[in-house]
C-alpha cells in the first residue's frame, strides 16, 4: 500500500470537516485546498480573515485575533463535534497543544498524545510507521507503553489487523549500560500476551530494514521480518530518522499526533504540500477505520 492508495481509500470516505488553525501559510493551505478539490474535506480555516481572504477564496473562514485564539476555537469546534480533523496552520505546536491538553475546553483522550509519522520508502516494500518522531522528548518506560498503545491502535484503523512493532535501540542485545535496550526487553515481555498486536525488540535498525543484516546475525524474529511500526527511544532518534529518510532516502511522509477526541494533523513547515496532503488523506481514513 503506497500513499496513492490512501488517497483512493480516502476518496470513498464520507467528506470530513477539517478545521484549520491559522492557516495563513500557503504550503498549508495549498494542501488544504488540494484536499478539497479532492472530495476528501469541507475547509473551516481559523485566523486572520483579511490575510486568509488575500490567499484564498474557498472555504469558510473563521476570524482569529490571533494565534492562541485561532487554536481554541479550532479546538472548541472539535469538542462541540463541529469538525472531525484538526490541523496545525502557521502556529507555535506548542501553542496548539496547549489548547488541545486544556484539563476544561480541551480534547485530549488517551494518557498520553503521540506523534506517529507514516512513510512511503522508495526501496521497501510495504508503508512503514515510527514513532514518536515529533512530540514526546524522553519518553520513560510508562510513556512508551501508551506510545505503543496509541500506534497499534494507528494502525488497526488504517486496515492492518495485527501490526507488528518493533523497538528500536543501538543493538538487538539486552545491554544494562544501554538503558534503551533494557526498556525493549521490559516492554517486549509486558506486552508479550498481546492478541491485537505484536511487540519485541530489542532491535537494531538494520535489524528491521535488512533481510541481509538479519541473516548475518541469526535473527529470526517474526515482527523483525515484517515490522510495521518502528518505536524509537526518544525524540532525538525519531526525529533523526524522520529527517534522514524524507531527505535522503526520499521517502514521502504522513503525520498525526494520536491520543485527542480527533486526528492531530500536524506537520513540519519543512514538510511539502504533498506531505501535508497525505497526512490530510491518513486522518480521513483513521476516522473511518473500525
Amino acid at each position: 500500500m503506497n500513499f496513492e492508495i490512501f488517497l483512493e481509500r480516502a476518496k470513498n470516505c464520507p467528506k470530513q470537516r477539517l478545521a484549520v488553525a491559522s492557516p495563513e501559510d500557503e504550503s498549508v493551505l495549498d494542501a488544504v485546498l488540494a484536499a478539497e478539490r479532492e472530495g476528501l474535506i469541507e475547509a473551516i480555516l481559523i485566523g486572520n480573515e483579511e490575510i486568509i481572504r488575500k490567499m484564498t477564496h474557498s472555504g469558510k473562514i473563521v476570524n482569529a485575533q490571533s494565534t492562541e485564539e485561532a487554536a481554541a476555537l479550532a479546538v472548541g469546534m472539535i469538542r462541540a463535534g463541529e469538525a472531525d480533523i484538526l490541523m496545525k496552520g502557521l502556529l507555535d505546536t506548542r501553542t496548539l497543544l496547549r489548547a488541545v491538553v486544556n484539563s476544561e475546553t480541551g480534547i485530549r483522550e488517551q494518557k498520553l498524545l503521540s506523534h506517529i509519522t507514516l512513510f512511503s520508502l522508495p526501496d521497501f516494500p510495504r508503508l512503514l510507521a515510527a514513532s514518536d518522531c515529533a512530540m514526546v522528548i524522553s519518553p520513560g518506560i510508562e510513556e512508551k507503553r501508551s506510545i505503543i498503545e496509541n500506534a497499534a491502535l494507528f494502525m488497526r484503523r488504517i486496515g492492518v489487523r495485527n501490526p507488528k512493532i518493533a523497538l528500536i535501540s543501538a543493538t538487538e542485545k539486552t545491554n544494562p549500560k544501554l538503558p534503551s535496550s533494557v526498556e525493549a526487553s521490559e516492554l517486549t515481555d509486558h506486552f508479550r500476551n498481546e492478541k491485537d498486536f505484536m511487540v519485541s525488540g530489542p532491535f537494531a535498525l538494520d535489524n528491521v530494514l535488512s533481510a541481509e543484516s538479519r541473516k548475518t546475525k541469526g535473527i529470526a524474529d517474526e515482527v523483525a521480518e515484517g515490522a510495521d511500526v518502528l518505536i524509537f527511544p526518544d525524540l532525538d532518534a525519531g526525529n533523526i530518522f524522520y529527517k534522514a529518510a524524507v531527505f535522503l532516502g526520499k521517502a514521502e511522509a504522513a503525520g498525526l499526533v494520536l491520543g485527542a477526541k480527533a486526528p492531530i494533523v500536524l506537520t513540519s513547515r519543512a514538510d511539502s504540500v504533498k506531505s501535508k496532503l497525505n497526512s490530510i488523506a491518513m486522518a480521513v481514513v483513521y476516522n473511518h477505520g473500525s
